[in-house]
């Protein structure tokens, strides 16, 4: 018999192996070891067959999976997000598992007898490993070796200095277990009818009466009961220990206190009538929500998923940040309780496999997470819910470059379900499905609460408003509008999409801006470490005091603002002002985001200042006044989303104001007030935006009217990097014969990352099926692209972003 596996590399392919004789029979989904070329890899089984089209193939090593961790359906949507995204089977199958079940073979190095002396002159890293008997791969990765050293190991492998060992490590998340106990015999003791007066051994047996089992550490807490008592029982043979599964929590320990479900306005209604009858049909229906801030979207989830369970099916709800999860988590554990299971990449590894596992055995009914929850193992899906559909972070950034909102609409067609994108400004690509028919659009046009309206907001002009003295980025008009807010105990949001204190760094004398050496970006100043910071590659150096270039000793220029100016500025204004700060730089603790919209619940801080953290799905009754600083730094992006992408911005933050009864204003700081996205978000005319955008992109062939791809070509060298360009180019021209539009090749926009130049060729065409087969001929055909292990051609399907 022969499996087909899919092994974890970078290989657009699966491979024939030998079952072998007297095993019992493979399932797919079941994980395997097996012998590539000269090594040993864990792969998943795809695929069982007869025969096989070789004339001779390797036979698998060991099972490691006693059943399946992966379903069928699962199976069918990995294999199809592998061939739409043009990546490895088992580098989507690997996405879809959690980290902590992973099986990996580890390399562990030694010396050999010709070991060097320790005299010898060697490249640091490897002075410091003379010292050492052995170490793994893992730890020389963390040394974070350069191209000459790892040269050097190999060589030193090859002619035997250095020996290695590979070893099979198990998963790292371990199956967590609690002592149980329970009666073996009825007790002879006389436990009587009053509590009073009674020994620790008859109040223990008392509660076991009352149990079929317990958790000893209850146990031991609730009565104070020795480790001994329990021990004498058990030699008695009155009571027995086990051990229990116990499933480790990202969330806080215990349940919030139940809600009833809110009663649904009539917009609310009509919405949630038609997707309760999508649900009893149980066939494929997507329904774009496109509701204004504040307009109780999230209210007709929790009716749509009531009706799921009923039906007894499971629920996906989606949410595209972390940020997101906490406020959306809480709501839904307050009408489902235990139900909820919550996956992202804030939790450790352990917690991760057991909300995993607590899905996967059925014990959770309902899947909450980020991107690559999209993967959750739920039996007998009935609904997949997409919040915040619009936002960027749905798509993957490494490969495999998946689309996760496009992903979850796969699922839900392929398991024959009902999918809900909701936003209050959603993508156009999802806009032009829902006129084209193939989502059916549902409105949300006025806010959830009784008399609550969506703010007033104002354009202020950068180029003609005063500004406050000893605050240059705030007009006047802004510092009034805060200082009437707190006079008035209300809250107040400032959004700066930029973290740190100045984006810019330079020399007064020579005028020399301080760059990252590894990538083409000057490195941020961040105030509160004292560190300059690249924002790309997460390089770090102290603050300079001389300039690296002229060599002058004098205090450099700080250009721009970063939230932790911002935050400085306030201070100042305000000082009595309780300010709090929400951007990445701020969030240390996986419970630190939760935390902090808890103090803004409580009224405990009265301005936030923040990046997108601050923009998104969050409802903070008092917050009256939002004031953006520099709303149109994204328009500058070379990129034709921008104009997208700042509209969607303005209007989410704008809708943090005035969702509870008092009325909500929004000031937006400006130097292009004239521009189609800023005017509209004044309005916050979603339709009217969508309507002057849609042209320009059919103008200019962009999506949703032509597929479009990105790729990247990649080298330390930036002439090898261009040729790898300009030959792709003419090969996809060739083999494209007027079926694809190439552009360029170009510098990308940001030319260099961690010391790799990248030049970029875009391609658009009809359908992605069509970029994907000129692309594979471009790479693969009579003119094959050879790269060298330090180079690269990455591509990647529907990009959000072209930086």
């Amino acid at each position: 018999m022969i499996v087909e596996i899919a092994l974890v590399i970078p290989l657009r392919q699966v491979f024939d192996y030998q079952w072998p004789a007297g095993w019992n029979r493979p399932k797919l989904g079941q994980r395997v070891l097996v012998p590539f070329r000269r090594q040993k890899k864990c792969g998943l089984i795809v695929g069982i067959k007869e025969k096989t089209e070789f004339d001779s193939v390797r036979q698998v090593l060991a099972l490691l999976d006693e059943h399946p961790i992966i379903n069928s359906e699962l199976l069918e949507l990995t294999k199809w997000v592998a061939e739409y995204y043009f990546c490895g089977w088992g580098e989507v199958l690997q996405a879809a598992l959690p980290g902590g079940l992973g099986v990996h073979l580890q390399s562990e190095y030694s010396w050999g007898p010709s070991r060097p002396d320790q005299n010898s002159k060697l490249p640091e890293k490897f002075s410091g490993l003379l010292q050492r008997e052995r170490w793994t791969d893992q730890e020389w990765k963390e040394m974070n070796p350069s191209t000459t050293d790892e040269e050097l190991r190999q060589s030193w492998l090859d002619g035997g200095v250095l020996k290695v060992q590979r070893h099979l490590v198990q998963q790292r998340a371990k199956i967590k277990t609690e002592r149980w106990v329970r009666l073996k015999n009825t007790p002879s003791d006389k436990l009587g009818k009053s509590r009073r007066n009674k020994t620790k051994r008859q109040r223990l047996l008392e509660i076991l009466l009352e149990c079929d089992s317990v958790s000893w550490l209850n146990l031991r807490d609730e009565i104070k009961a020795p480790a001994s008592l329990l021990k004498q029982l058990v030699e008695e043979q009155v009571v027995e220990t086990f051990e229990e599964r116990v499933f480790r929590r990202f969330l806080p320990q215990g349940l919030p206190a139940p809600t009833g479900f809110q009663k649904l306005s009539e917009d609310q209604q009509n919405v949630w009538t038609l997707i309760e009858q999508s649900l009893d049909t149980k066939k494929y229906k997507a329904f774009l929500l496109h509701g204004v801030t504040g307009s109780g979207k999230t209210e007709v989830y929790l009716h749509a998923v009531r009706k799921c369970i009923e039906l007894e099916k499971t629920a996906l709800v989606l949410v595209p940040e972390i940020s997101l999860t906490p406020q959306l988590v809480n709501r839904f554990r307050e009408r489902f309780g235990d139900l909820v299971a919550v996956l992202h990449s804030g939790m450790d590894e352990g917690e991760r496999f057991d909300e995993w596992s607590r899905i996967q055995l059925g014990k959770a009914k309902i899947a909450i997470g980020a991107r690559s929850a999209i993967f959750a193992p739920l039996q007998k899906l009935g609904l997949v819910v997409i919040d915040e559909e619009h936002d960027q972070s749905y798509k993957q950034g490494e490969s495999p470059r998946y689309q996760g909102r496009d992903v979850a609409v796969y699922r839900a067609f392929q398991e024959k379900t009902t999918v809900i994108l909701g936003s209050a400004t959603p993508s156009i690509e999802s806009w032009q499905n829902s006129r084209t028919g193939k989502y059916h659009l549902l409105e949300l046009p006025s806010r959830a609460l009784t008399g609550a309206k969506l703010p007033e907001v104002e354009l202020l002009d950068l180029r003609q408003q005063p500004r406050q003295s000893g605050c240059y980025f705030f007009t006047k008009e802004l510092v009034k509008a805060l200082r009437i807010c707190l006079q008035k105990k209300e809250q107040a949001i400032i959004f700066l999409n930029r973290r740190g204190y100045a984006p810019v760094v330079q020399c007064p004398e020579c005028e020399n801006t301080i760059n990252c050496d590894a990538c083409s970006l000057s490195l941020v100043y961040h105030q509160s470490s004292e560190k300059l910071r690249c924002h790309q590659c997460d390089y770090t150096q102290a603050f300079l005091k001389i300039c690296p270039n002229c060599g002058t000793q004098t205090a450099m220029r700080l250009l721009g603002t970063g939230t932790e100016q911002i935050e400085q500025d306030l201070r100042v204004v305000f000082p009595e002002a309780r300010l709090l700060r929400m951007d990445r730089d701020t969030l240390h603790g996986k419970h630190a985001l939760s935390e902090m919209q808890q103090k803004i619940h409580r009224h405990e801080v009265d301005i936030v200042i923040g990046t997108q953290l601050v923009t998104k799905g969050h409802d903070f009754p008092n917050v009256t006044l939002v004031g953006v600083l520099l709303a149109d730094l994204g328009l500058n992006l070379p990129d034709f989303r921008s104009a997208e992408r700042t509209f969607q911005l303005l209007t989410q933050v704008a809708g943090r104001a005035g969702r509870g009864e008092k009325p909500g204003r929004v000031l937006i700081q400006t130097n292009n007030p004239h521009h189609h996205s800023l005017r509209t978000a004044q309005l916050q005319d979603y339709e009217s935006f969508v309507n002057q955008e849609l042209p320009l992109r059919e103008r200019f062939r962009q999506p949703p009217f032509m597929s479009l791809a990105s790729v990247l070509c990649i080298s330390r060298d930036e002439h090898r990097a261009k040729d790898l360009a300009l030959s792709l180019r003419q090969n996809l021209r060739s083999n494209g014969q007027g079926q694809v539009i190439c552009q360029g090749p170009a510098e990308a926009p940001i030319r260099r990352i961690n010391h790799r130049f990248r030049w970029q060729v875009l391609i658009k065409a009809s359908s992605a099926g069509l970029i994907r087969k000129i692309f594979e001929k471009s790479l693969l055909g009579p003119e094959p692209l050879i790269c060298s292990r330090e180079e690269n051609i990455i591509l990647d399907i529907d990009p959000q972003q072209l930086m």
